[in-house]
């Protein structure tokens, strides 16, 4: 069991790539700790964890961009359990609209840098003294390979929010490592997750995995469990050695030069 003893805080763990997370957590002998906005989703997949690993899953309902429930969220994940050992912050939303600085509404860039920048950055803050209390941690933040690379299809507040996300990484590592606290990013790709349009139960239908198969070199997206893998890693003992890191999924997408469309 690479995660004994363990407990785990996921937000955004009610679906996609958290949710896989969170199933691989538990099933290494984690407790787990499922944030999210939708009440009924969340406690549904908190139960199937619970019924299929036999190790404790409680649902939070929160909001990562409001510091009062991110507060709350860590008191309740210690009550629960004594101790917060990892924190994958995972919860992220997109613009799917035309994102360019000058027309990209001011409402929906603030409402993505509140998800997915100062989410992480509430998370972190309110976490890591439960850590140095435990004497170590593991904090994951799930970017994107849009982090440190432009595209013009892709949204001026993603691309903000998740450059901003890889900074926190690097700022926060060198923070904490005097506590045992270890910091590090996970850089996806192109991931078969419902920010993709794919829903959770489509995922069996490996036509649905070879979609966008054009755009990364081994022709296919990937799955939700290959980043729940990497935070596994980074969650386990195993990285005890590593942090300010960044671990590609990204089917060698990055590896690759193409020119902007």
């Amino acid at each position: 069991m690479r995660l004994q003893n363990k407990v785990a805080v996921i937000t955004g763990g009610a679906s996609g790539m958290g949710r896989a997370a969170a199933e691989l957590f538990s099933a290494n002998g984690a407790a787990v700790v499922i944030a999210g906005r939708r009440l009924s989703e969340g406690e549904k997949v908190a139960r199937s964890i619970r019924g299929n690993n036999k190790n404790d899953c409680v649902f939070v309902q929160t909001d990562v961009s409001n510091p009062e429930q991110t507060s709350e969220l860590m008191v309740k994940a210690k009550e629960s359990f004594g101790k917060i050992d990892v924190l994958f912050n995972n919860a992220g939303i997109n613009n799917h609209l035309d994102g360019d600085p000058h027309n990209e509404e001011i409402e929906i860039f603030e409402s993505v840098i509140n998800v997915n920048l100062k989410g992480a950055f509430l998370c972190t803050k309110y976490a890591v003294p439960y850590m140095i209390e435990n004497g170590q941690g593991s904090i994951i933040n799930n970017s994107s390979v849009l982090d440190s690379r432009a595209a013009n299809n892709s949204s001026t507040s993603y691309h903000v929010s998740k450059g901003g996300l890889a900074m926190l990484t690097k700022k926060s590592a060198l923070a904490y490592a005097k506590y045992n606290i270890r910091v590090n990013t996970i850089q996806p790709g192109a991931i078969a997750t419902e920010m993709s349009g794919i829903n959770w139960n489509d995922l069996t239908n490996e036509s649905v995995i070879k979609r966008r198969s054009d755009i990364q070199p081994l022709q296919k997206m990937g799955h939700p469990y290959d980043v729940g893998y990497a935070a596994l890693y980074f969650a386990s003992d195993e990285s005890e050695f590593v942090t300010g890191s960044t671990l590609l999924v990204d089917g060698g997408m990055s590896a690759a030069y193409a020119p902007t469309r």
